[in-house]
């Protein structure tokens, strides 16, 4: 039972990775792989489409099995607020950075969570219980048991493995731009009266130095991460810093 559920959530991660990447990048124009981890896979829209298939398909309770679209709206509404509010607060005391940021839009709380994004997750819970859910849920059915048991523990390990690497990577990288950060203050300390732009001229060179030292890891990591948005202001600049360098190395090459 289990594994048939582990199944569920990482086709619907691999849903929810498809549906973003693809809005991204036709709305930026350039690719992006979107989510926290490397792979293909938003656990995000796994887990809420897997509690979705679970409280209004497979719970055996009248009211939830056979809810109108308004109740299945609500909850769906209410839970998906309850789980990105959630979710960003723990990736940003965890790792010190957002993978998203509402700040923009209005009725947002804390950029965590927007009433316009919440309404459309509530709309998307109805089309998952009633229209992406049932074909998926008949066609894992069909598939023998032990064949899912196989699929769940190769989908474990490999979400096992894509997890470890993406931490190990985002912490390194974390580490690393704020060592880059209190190098640069301790040297504008030491040189406050210099000229104006000395310090966009030494986070720069600290930038390009860090990039001749990474690892393929970080370097795939800050590409997968510097659109995101950063808390600590100064760590932001030196991620726009980055941003810029990789740029001027793409203009060079063309």
């Amino acid at each position: 039972m289990i594994s048939r559920y582990f199944v569920y959530f990482i086709i619907y991660s691999f849903i929810g990775w498809i549906y973003e990447t693809c809005y991204c990048t036709i709305h930026d124009k350039t690719w992006q792989n979107r989510g926290f981890l490397y792979g293909p896979c938003i656990p995000l829209y796994g887990v809420g489409a897997t509690i979705t298939q679970i409280l209004f398909i497979e719970i055996p309770y009248a009211p939830l099995h056979n809810a109108s679209y308004p109740i299945i709206f609500i909850v769906c509404a209410i839970g998906s607020f309850i789980l990105e509010y959630g979710t960003s607060y723990v990736l940003e005391k965890r790792f010190n950075a957002r993978w998203w940021d509402y700040s923009e839009f209005p009725l947002n709380i804390n950029g965590r969570v927007c009433i316009m994004f919440t309404f459309c997750f509530g709309f998307a819970g109805i089309l998952v219980s009633r229209f992406v859910a049932p074909p998926i849920m008949t066609a894992v059915m069909m598939i023998p048991q032990l064949v899912i048991e196989l699929l769940s523990l190769i989908f474990m390990f490999l979400f096992g493995m894509d997890m470890a690497l993406t931490v190990s990577a985002i912490t390194s990288f974390a580490k690393d731009f704020e060592r880059i950060n209190e190098r640069i203050n301790a040297q504008m300390a030491e040189r406050v009266e210099n000229l104006e732009g000395f310090k966009d001229q030494i986070s720069t060179e600290a930038i390009k130095e860090w990039f001749k030292n990474a690892s393929w890891p970080e370097r795939w990591q800050f590409k997968h991460i510097r659109k995101f948005t950063h808390p600590v202001a100064s760590t932001k600049a030196l991620l726009n810093k980055g941003s810029q360098y990789l740029r001027d190395r793409k203009n060079k090459s063309a």
